[in-house]
């Protein structure tokens, strides 16, 4: 086995060597801007760390030296009023069959559904696990080829959440619905601290995995369908525009047939109908996720509004960037063209177009220095994710801030009727943003 060695001066001299695993490697590379030099207190404190890391060498498991040394955190406690529940379902859509597969015809499309709502919790409840399965997880990042070792992905599993598994709902109230879509490759729990705010504020939501063109999907009995569309080999099946499309449309399907089942809600759940408001639905959605909620609003009568992070949108049909939604929309994400960018020129010119047609509300906000995954609860959960480059300047837990205020004020705004969305107290609050358009 490799030889790890540490060195450390401070108050006191001490020379540690041992050998170690080799993904221990792994961290003392991604803590190289941590060694100490001198005797300064910085130094000390963390020769403290690295102190306590051997520790837990010695008298704990890998898993937990991990946890600790990454320090995992749980998702954000919810300013809302709310208690919040949450209940999986599954969704066959007998209309359509997976186009995916090489025997498409034979089965029909099937949907694992996640609701999250206001709800009653006894003592008996218990809490919700933020990932159904865990070496799916695993598997599926690796697939994607973003090159987490497996020990660091491996504790998502002990991410808290604050949702608590099929309590009552809370009867006697009727909150509005929003739709969530996930990234290209992503998990419908990817915004987990978006969708349990705004829970906690009085909202049903409801999100989907796009099966195989989310990163998995497990369903009710087991199964496990992995992306088709998300490989770090490329070896997908699509390789045409048409096919392309065709994938698309089926992201946009499967929205319309969530909005179908809401109206028939009850036979599913009659409780959480009953606390439902299908009169003022809204959608978000992050990156391919994004262009899917505009999408779906532009053509769907039943969706009131629309909020988009960091969205994909070099994909939108020329024929609809110039037309006008009518229909309030939100964009919140990167919008820098500088040296590091994520999406190119295309990107940001159909967005612009899009939103500056639009004859209802319109409001675009640049995070600079965010980067694409800083959108979701991806980076959120270590600063590891900022020594990998998946996470850019923007801190974290600002980062949270900023989309769960901007998600709560715009659909608070528009579903429920209340003040104006108001981006000049975005920037008093967080003077870093841009205010790339505002049209009230």
């Amino acid at each position: 086995m490799p030889l790890f060695y540490l060195e450390i001066v401070c108050k006191f001299k001490v020379r540690i060597s041992f050998k170690m695993h080799p993904w221990l490697n792994w961290i003392e590379y991604l803590t190289t801007d941590q060694k100490v030099v001198g005797s300064n207190p910085t130094g000390c404190t963390i020769m403290k760390k690295i102190l306590l890391l051997f520790a837990l060498l010695l008298f704990s498991s890998c898993s937990v030296i991990v946890y600790k040394v990454a320090d995992i955190q749980d998702i954000n406690s919810v300013t809302g009023k709310y208690k919040i529940g949450t209940k999986r379902f599954l969704f066959i859509d007998s209309t359509r069959t997976n186009w995916y597969l090489e025997d498409y015809n034979k089965d029909f499309r099937k949907l694992m559904v996640q609701v999250w709502y206001p709800a009653k919790i006894e003592v008996y409840d218990k809490k919700s696990s933020y990932i159904d399965n865990q070496s799916a997880l695993t598997h599926t990042i690796k697939n994607q080829g973003y090159g987490v070792p497996k020990i660091l992905s491996d504790q998502i599993g002990s991410i808290e959440c604050n949702s608590w598994e099929e309590p009552v709902p809370l009867l006697g109230n009727n909150f509005p619905i929003l739709i969530f879509s996930h990234g290209h490759g992503g998990l419908r729990t990817q915004n987990t601290n978006q969708v349990e705010e705004l829970v906690s504020h009085g909202y049903v939501v409801i999100a989907m995995d796009h099966t195989y063109d989310a990163g998995f999907v497990e369903f009710l009995d087991g199964e496990v369908a992995y992306s088709l569309t998300a490989r770090s080999d490329d070896n997908t099946i699509i390789i045409s525009p048409e096919e392309f499309y065709t994938r698309f449309s089926y992201r946009v399907n499967d929205v319309d047939f969530i909005l179908e089942e809401i109206n028939k809600f009850y036979k599913y759940d009659d409780d959480i109908f009953n606390i439902m408001n299908i009169d003022k639905i809204g959608i978000f959605g992050h990156s391919y996720g994004g262009l899917t909620s505009f999408y779906s609003a532009f053509y769907n009568e039943a969706i009131t509004s629309c909020f988009a992070l960091d969205g994909w949108f070099e994909p939108m049909p020329d024929s609809l960037v110039l037309k006008n939604i009518n229909k309030p929309l939100f964009h919140l994400g990167q919008h820098n063209k500088g040296e590091i960018k994520y999406w190119n020129d295309l990107n940001y010119e159909k967005l612009e177009n899009f939103m500056k047609n639009n004859s209802n509300l319109s409001i675009m906000i640049d995070i600079p220095g965010s980067y694409h995954y800083d959108y979701t609860d991806f980076t959120y959960f270590t600063y590891l994710t900022k020594k990998m480059n998946f996470s850019g300047l923007v801190p974290t837990d600002t980062m949270a801030k900023i989309m769960n205020v901007t998600l709560v004020d715009f659909f608070n705004h528009t579903l429920k009727g209340y003040e104006k969305v108001n981006s000049s107290i975005y920037k008093e609050k967080f003077p870093h943003l841009n205010i790339v358009l505002d049209k009230n």
